[in-house]
C-alpha cells in the first residue's frame, strides 16, 4: 500500500513513508508559500485604466487551519485511546517501558509515533502494542486512500485552496505559486534521499494540473 506496510528484522517495524512524505510535502509547500496572518494585497496591472485589487483571504486560510487542527485532534484522540490499552502491569513493573513515553497531546503526525533505528528504517514506539500498531497502519492506509486526508485529492486541493487564499485569487501570481510549491516539493525530496513514494508525485501532478486549470479559467 504505497509503503504503508513492511516487515524487517527490527521490532514492530513499519514504513509510513507515503503518509509522512505526503504530510511533509503539504507542510513544506504551504510554509514556503507563507503562512503569516499579515494582510497582503496584490495589485494586478492591466493595459486599461481599470485596477483590480486582490487581498489575502484570511477567512479561507483560517478555515484550512481549523480543518488541519481537527485532523490532528482526531489523531491525538486515537493515539490516546491506543495508549490506554497498553498493559498496565507491564508498565508498572517497568517491562517494555520506554524512557520517553508517548504524550498524545504532542502527536502531530505519524512521525511522532516512530523511533529512528539509525539505519534508514523506523520502528513503532515501544509503548504501542501490536494491536495498536495494526490500528495505526489501518488508519495510515485510510489517510492516503483516494478520499483520505493525505490522499492525492485532498492534499492537492488543500494546497491549491491555500495558494488562492494567500493571493486573493490573483491569477497573475499563479506562476509564483507554482515555483513555491515545486521548491517545497524538491526540498522534501532531498530530505528523503532524492526519491519519494509514488503518491507524492501523483499529488504534485494534481497540484500542477489544478494551477493550469486556474490559469485557463482566468483567461
Amino acid at each position: 500500500m504505497n509503503g504503508v506496510t513492511g516487515v524487517n528484522s527490527n521490532p514492530y517495524p513499519v514504513n509510513t513513508s507515503a503518509v509522512a512524505a505526503n504530510s511533509v510535502n503539504t507542510t513544506a509547500a504551504v510554509q514556503t508559500a507563507g503562512t503569516t496572518d499579515e494582510a497582503v494585497v496584490f495589485e494586478k496591472s492591466a493595459a486599461t485604466n481599470e485596477k483590480v485589487t486582490y487581498s489575502r483571504d484570511n477567512a479561507a486560510i483560517q478555515s484550512i487551519r481549523i480543518k488541519d487542527q481537527a485532523y490532528v485532534q482526531n489523531l491525538q484522540n486515537l493515539v490516546s485511546h491506543l495508549i490506554n490499552q497498553v498493559n498496565a502491569n507491564n508498565l508498572a513493573s517497568g517491562k517494555n517501558k520506554f524512557l520517553n513515553p508517548i504524550d498524545p497531546n504532542k502527536v502531530d503526525s505519524y512521525w511522532d509515533l516512530l523511533i529512528d533505528n539509525g539505519d534508514g528504517t523506523f520502528s513503532w514506539h515501544p509503548d504501542l502494542s501490536p494491536d495498536a500498531q495494526n490500528a495505526l497502519i489501518a488508519k495510515a492506509k485510510e489517510d492516503i486512500g483516494e478520499n483520505g486526508y493525505y490522499g492525492v485529492k485532498q492534499t492537492s486541493q488543500r494546497i491549491l485552496d491555500f495558494a488562492k487564499a494567500i493571493t486573493g485569487g490573483d491569477p497573475s501570481k499563479i506562476e509564483d505559486m507554482r515555483k513555491y510549491i515545486q521548491k517545497g516539493f524538491d526540498e522534501v525530496e532531498k530530505m528523503f534521499g532524492g526519491k519519494l513514494p509514488e503518491i507524492s508525485y501523483q499529488t504534485l501532478n494534481a497540484i500542477m494540473k489544478g494551477l493550469d486549470e486556474w490559469a485557463a479559467g482566468a483567461k
